[in-house]
């Protein structure tokens, strides 16, 4: 592997095809702090690398990778894993619309929430976010999702979520977690209410014992 992949790569034999078989490849690692995320990519296909120019390589690999949604850069601190990458571009787009709006551009929906402004390409990540882990009007979000972890998970205020996922989707409520505890409070109300009528006779039967020692203890006085 050329000097220039290797400095950038972590190389190492990876897994490839359905029998799993150990190939020629790297792993990229995330370079942003405290971030552990990694990707192995076999690249056995390049004919061990020989008379293979560096940057020739590096742009194959970079190019795979990017399809993956990561962000490839010319050292190893410098790649992006999805995630880190789009709350990168969330900083970016805030700083930019920090320092200055184009008056010449209407967003195409503005929600005002800590001076802060909600541009198109907010827009585009929250719904493609939303698209991933809202399942549907009925059942709402999959599970452990809810408006505030999304808006979390993406840095940007809770009420473009909110307001998006009204839009376009449905209810929060509907959360798999919520309808598990509520189906399960309901079972256990059921059992409870089987147990009532034993309940009371034992209430009952409890009463008339009670009023029984107290007249045996009149008389052993």
């Amino acid at each position: 592997m050329s000097n220039v992949v290797s400095t950038v790569f972590e190389h190492t034999s990876v897994p490839y095809g359905e029998d799993g078989r150990l190939v020629r490849g790297i792993i990229a690692r995330c370079g942003a702090p405290n971030c552990e995320t990694a990707v192995p990519l076999p690249v056995n296909l390049m004919a061990n690398g020989r008379g293979m120019d560096g940057n020739i390589e590096w742009q194959f690999i970079a190019r795979k990778l990017e399809q993956k949604g990561w962000r490839i850069g010319k050292s190893a601190t410098a790649h992006r894993c999805p995630k880190c990458f789009s709350a990168a571009k969330f900083a970016a787009i805030r700083r930019s619309g920090e320092k200055s709006v184009n008056k010449t551009e209407q967003p195409l929906q503005v929600v005002r929430e800590n001076a802060k402004v909600m541009t198109r390409e907010d827009r585009r990540i929250i719904f493609e976010k939303l698209n991933d882990v809202y399942i549907d009007g009925k059942i709402g979000y999959g599970r452990g999702w809810t408006d505030e972890k999304v808006a979390n998970d993406l840095g940007v205020p809770r009420a473009w979520v909110k307001l998006l996922r009204e839009e376009n989707f449905g209810d929060e409520v509907g959360n798999e977690d919520i309808r598990e505890q509520a189906a399960e409070a309901q079972a256990a109300l059921a059992e409870i209410r089987k147990l009532e009528p034993d309940m009371r006779r034992l209430l009952a039967l409890a009463d008339k014992v009670e009023k029984s020692l107290a007249e045996i203890q009149k008389v052993l006085k």
